[in-house]
């Protein structure tokens, strides 16, 4: 059995940072807009423009999607400039969630091979790692792989690169679209990590939910 785990929210802590980013660009452009909810709707945006094409790196959506919400919003700034305070989110001081650790040396322990599958940018999702001293070998980004979670195409060119069957891997993570339904339209096994216990039955259901990574070790795989 495999694991390819996604990475932030997953396996490290990403805390209130974007929140607190939102706010302080909010305050630099004089917007008296909701920090939360101008960026839940700045994501959305983010989100959307993930599936379009050419692809672009997270850096780069940021600062569209950001002068998108400047537009609609009537907020005469700059976004190149004002969406600094988002892309040092990139390069912050996340650390690992308590169990992390444990859990990939318990791995590495058992000769378990894992990878990380992360919509993210490769020199952001470096520094975590090193910042953090987890030293994982297989490790494969949007930016690298040019293609954004839940396309399939994300989930199958890591199989393919580590070569492995799909019917061998579990896809662990925090999003029900990107590390649920996505690795399930390959036929792949997930698990949900659900640390708030705020997951509720829908039309995505995870094969397993788990509220600590550690609780990995406790499911029968071959049931």
């Amino acid at each position: 059995m495999y694991f390819i785990f996604d990475c932030f929210g997953t396996l490290i802590d990403t805390g209130m940072g974007s929140i607190e980013a939102t706010a302080r660009i909010l305050k630099n452009v004089d917007a008296n807009e909701n920090a939360d909810a101008f960026y839940k709707e700045w994501k959305d945006i983010k989100k959307k423009m993930m599936y379009e094409h050419p692809f672009r790196n997270e850096k780069t959506l940021f600062e569209l999607s950001l002068g998108e919400m400047f537009l609609k919003y009537g907020i005469k700034a700059d976004a190149s400039k004002e969406v600094e305070p988002m892309i040092r989110t990139l390069f912050s001081q996340r650390i690992v969630f308590p169990e992390t650790r444990e859990l990939l040396h318990g791995l590495d322990d058992k000769g378990v091979e894992y990878a990380i599958g992360s919509t993210t940018d490769t020199d952001s999702i470096l520094h975590y790692l090193s910042l953090n001293k987890l030293n994982i070998k297989k490790i494969y980004t949007s930016e690298d792989m040019q293609v954004y979670k839940p396309n399939p195409l994300f989930y199958t060119t890591i199989l393919k690169s580590c070569g492995w069957n799909v019917d061998e891997c579990i896809f662990v993570g925090d999003n029900l679209i990107d590390d649920i339904k996505g690795p399930q339209s390959i036929g792949m096994k997930t698990v949900l990590i659900d640390r708030n216990r705020k997951y509720r039955a829908s039309d995505v259901m995870p094969d397993y939910v788990i509220n600590s990574l550690l609780e990995l070790n406790d499911i029968n795989w071959g049931s």
